[in-house]
């Protein structure tokens, strides 16, 4: 079964008819023939304006447009903030923090990719220019401040071995660390300056060497070791063991009021025996620095990529007295928060495809403003052509016909007005049709009842009401008592 719907073409052909009538029987009312007129222009132009409809450009589209293309960018930013499964790309030292590594490899809340790096200085680069999504890197190392970042809670300690032959730092010449430019090549150089010993002091990038390569063997001329590595590595031990057996001793690079310009290190205490027991080295404690390293990650991550990287320092397994069935208030009031804000997105979204449908409403209040006057008119033509009292039967005859083409064109408005709806049915966000329907509707019923009261016969005579006699006793009208 085909949809029932309106076609323009015959209300026009109707208000042409009503025309043609007015100029056949009703020659010298040229008021009602210009609104017939009228009335047909309003009906060729809704035809125009539905053509213009089914364009596939349009202002008509842009409020369904905008709520398809509002929802599909909510759903996709809900997806990938809390539902996307990523992998992180993790930019980390192959030889140090080993108990990072560790978390990495174990942890299986979000994908981790590790990407083996020589050093801090590599790790910063990839993170700044993007290939890598989180890098750890040592203090000492300049961050950009744009780049977000954690302190890790395992930081690396400055081991500073002097050779025993060397009485004073002063007479340090030749020092031996890890790759050029990387975390423990800046600090020493931070120290060096600090301690003033910078113009003097030459560079051995050996330590790689020394850890790796049971062979190698320290030159003579190196004065001094310094390293910032992690103690628990296994690498580090046995470089350790290595340099107390060439007679290098475990020094405190003691800075003072030094300390304060920078801000990545913290004192901390070696124990006795710490490094190894059996015979103990150091022999007594000695006192030396912290250097924070930090997890870095690149711009523009997500906040739901960010908390997952947070998970990669947590120290300890989950516990079950953490899992709490019960909700804290700060919990509670981040729930309300989160639906807050969603709330806060729909109804953005519902103001803006309102006010978008309004926009849409501006193209079409012109066209039922133009009805809304042939309404107008109507009703002042046909308030002149009352019936009741209107003796002369061509006159009455000529009302009559007047008046019953005025209700067609009202007919025929309330059709444009609901052609308008059918082609576009946001315009029921309006009210505008409505308006004119009630309108059409209202002025029809009048002229009903005007047409009605030409089958009332009527003396005009009898029109006027007898005076009451003044002899006529009190309650008593026309001969009727009342009592």
């Amino acid at each position: 079964m085909s949809r029932l719907r309106l076609r323009i073409g015959p209300v026009v052909q109707n208000a042409l008819d009503v025309k043609t009538r007015v100029e056949r029987e009703l020659p010298h009312h040229t008021g009602l023939m210009s609104l017939a007129a009228g009335v047909a222009t309003a009906a060729r132009e809704a035809e125009q304006a539905a053509q213009r409809l089914r364009r596939p450009l349009g202002v008509h589209r842009l409020p369904a447009a905008f709520l398809a293309i509002a929802l599909l960018l909510l759903f996709a930013w809900i997806y990938l903030q809390f539902f996307r499964t990523v992998t992180l790309k993790v930019a980390l030292p192959d030889r140090d923090a080993q108990a990072l590594q560790n978390r990495i490899l174990q942890d299986n809340r979000i994908n981790f990719e590790k990407i083996p790096v020589t050093g801090s200085r590599e790790a910063i680069d990839m993170v700044s220019h993007g290939k890598a999504d989180l890098g750890f890197v040592q203090g000492g190392i300049e961050i950009a401040i744009r780049l977000p970042r954690l302190e890790t809670p395992n930081p690396e300690i400055v081991l500073w071995f002097v050779r025993s032959s060397v009485a004073s730092p002063g007479d340090v010449r030749r020092v031996l660390t890890s790759v050029e430019g990387a975390g423990s090549h800046s600090v020493g150089q931070a120290f060096m300056k600090a301690w003033k010993l910078d113009a003097q002091i030459e560079y051995v990038h050996d330590w790689k060497l020394l850890t790796d390569s049971g062979k190698y063997e320290l030159p003579d001329n190196i004065d001094a070791v310094f390293v910032v590595k992690d103690p628990s590595d296994d690498k580090t031990l046995r470089a350790c063991d290595r340099l107390a057996d060439a007679g290098f001793r475990l020094t405190s690079p003691d800075l003072g009021a030094r300390l304060a310009h920078l801000e990545y290190l913290h004192p901390y205490v070696v124990p006795a025996g710490f490094l190894r027991s059996v015979p103990p080295y150091p022999a007594e404690p000695v006192s030396t620095y912290s250097v924070t390293t930090y997890l870095v990650a690149r711009e523009w991550m997500t906040p739901r990529m960010l908390a997952a990287a947070s998970h990669l320092l947590d120290g300890k397994p989950l516990s079950m007295s953490d899992v709490r069935y019960e909700p804290t208030l700060g919990e509670t009031s981040e729930i309300f928060q989160g639906l807050d804000a969603f709330l806060g997105i729909i109804i953005n979204l519902v103001l803006a495809f309102l006010a978008l449908t309004g926009l849409e409403m501006m193209a079409y209040r012109k066209r039922f403003h133009e009805l809304n006057s042939l309404v107008s008119l109507i009703s002042i033509h046909q308030s002149s052509k009352d019936v009741i009292g209107v003796t002369d039967v061509r006159v009455r005859r000529d009302h009559l016909l007047y008046l019953s083409l005025c209700s067609d064109l009202l007919g025929l408005v309330s059709m444009i007005g609901g052609y308008y709806t059918q082609e576009n049915s946001s315009l029921l966000f309006s009210g505008l049709p409505e308006i004119i329907h009630q309108r059409c509707d209202g002025l029809k019923i009048n002229i009903q009842l005007k047409i009605l009261h030409a089958t009332i016969k009527t003396d005009p005579l009898e029109t006027v009401a007898p005076p009451i006699p003044a002899a006529a006793a009190p309650g008593d009208v026309q001969g009727i008592s009342v009592p």
